[in-house]
């Protein structure tokens, strides 16, 4: 089984899967999926349509990355960074 806290898992130049929005550290990555997701996307991620039937909760799988490594920690802070969709949503994007 490889080691999900090693750098080589993680892509360069990760984009969210969900979203499209580039993305720096600290972001989400789904070890099952092999996905990158922004914290707002990250939240609320399934690995498949049969997660939540099956009693998973949203976004448990997605664990963040900061310099380079994988948390050991499941799940995305509740306090981390805000995603740019998330900021327009919030008001705190002026178009």
């Amino acid at each position: 089984m490889p080691n999900r806290t090693e750098p080589s898992t993680i892509p360069a130049d990760p984009v969210c899967t969900d979203c499209g929005t580039a993305l720096v550290e600290p972001f989400g990555w789904c070890g099952n999926c092999r996905a990158a997701y922004c914290f707002g996307c990250g939240r609320s991620h399934f690995c498949s349509p049969g997660c939540p039937v099956n009693g998973c909760l949203a976004g448990l799988c997605v664990r963040a990355v900061e310099d380079g490594r994988i948390s050991e920690r499941w799940g995305l802070p509740d306090d981390g960074p805000i995603s740019p969709p998330d900021l327009h949503i919030l008001g705190g994007d002026d178009d």
